[in-house]
């Protein structure tokens, strides 16, 4: 009867062995499940990155296009603006010059209408007095 009772004693525990290499396979299946997966998703993970990578890395170029065309237009604005910047000046000088030069005629042509006015009037003070009486005593008292 002890034997019966070692017997099924280990029958028990066999059968409690079983279950738990039974638990640990199913353990183990889910565990390679998980890693299967775990797997696929750090695949796809490394697929993403290199993409976004490859994006980055586009954009990048991107910027430095973009940059340069910027620094290209700077220049050029620049250039336009010393340009523009020296035409002003040269068209200051024309327009300075021609004032001076306006400025010198209407001058000249001022001094000879007062020189002519100095001239009319004398002549209209000689005609004046030669037309009053007194003008024969005044050429005595210029003689």
């Amino acid at each position: 009867m002890q034997e019966e009772k070692e017997i099924s004693g280990v029958k028990i525990k066999l059968a409690a062995l079983k279950k738990d290499v039974e638990n640990v396979n199913n353990i183990q299946g889910r565990l390679d499940t998980a890693i299967d997966k775990l797997t696929d998703v750090s695949t796809s993970i490394k697929s993403m990155l290199a993409v976004h990578e490859e994006k980055l890395q586009q954009q990048e170029r991107i910027d430095e296009v973009i940059f340069d065309k910027i620094k290209e237009r700077g220049t050029e604005i620049d250039h336009v603006y010393r340009d523009l910047q020296n035409e002003i000046k040269h068209v200051e000088k024309r327009l300075l010059v021609e004032i001076k030069s306006l400025k010198l005629d209407f001058g000249a042509r001022v001094g000879i209408l007062e020189k002519y006015r100095w001239i009319i009037m004398g002549g209209a003070i000689l005609i004046g007095l030669m037309l009053s009486g007194n003008f024969s005593d005044i050429i005595k008292m210029l003689s």
